[in-house]
């Protein structure tokens, strides 16, 4: 069994998938939400943007690591339950990938603009409720980034757990 490649892809979608979770409803996204805080848009937009900048880089990095490991984890399992697991929990990992850059990065990009935007010159309240349209656009499709980590991690999960005595394929 391939050991080495289920720890790294348990840790890594661990990390994507339980930090996405916090974030989203319990941390910086969650006070981006309608009702859940007296935060300006401005400042909705710019915490948004914060999570942004610091999560681009090491959540984008960490489903691509748990996609690849749990490929490499399948490529050494013989063929069975166990390999076609591993391998749609690494199709997950590298779609969370695909789908950011092609249905998300467009939010992102025009949350981006009107915050480079806002700066220059005050929102009016049309430009407010069009923030907060794309937010809830972008909370929504997130969801879908979390449910593909959680896929990731439940293949990861099972390909350790299979390496004891708890499953057996």
């Amino acid at each position: 069994m391939p050991a080495i490649a289920l720890i790294i892809s348990l840790v890594s979608s661990s990390y994507f998938t339980f930090s996405n979770i916090g974030a989203a409803y319990a941390g910086s996204m969650a006070l981006t939400e309608r009702g859940r805080t007296t935060l300006s848009v401005v400042d909705r937009l710019t915490l948004w943007d914060g999570y942004y900048n610091i999560a681009k880089f090491h959540m984008g990095g960490s489903t691509v690591v748990a996609g690849a490991s749990l490929c490499w984890a399948a490529s050494l399992t013989p063929a069975g339950t166990l390999r076609n697991i591993l391998v749609a929990g690494g199709i997950a990992g590298f779609a969370v990938a695909i789908y950011t850059v092609l249905r998300i990065r467009p939010v992102n990009s025009n949350l981006m603009a009107t915050l480079r935007d806002s700066r220059a010159k005050p929102m009016d309240a049309e430009q407010e409720e069009h923030v907060l349209n794309q937010l809830d656009k972008w909370r929504a499709m997130h969801r879908v980034r979390i449910v593909l980590g959680i896929v990731s991690w439940l293949a990861a999960t099972t390909g350790i757990l299979a390496n004891g005595p708890f499953i057996s394929f």
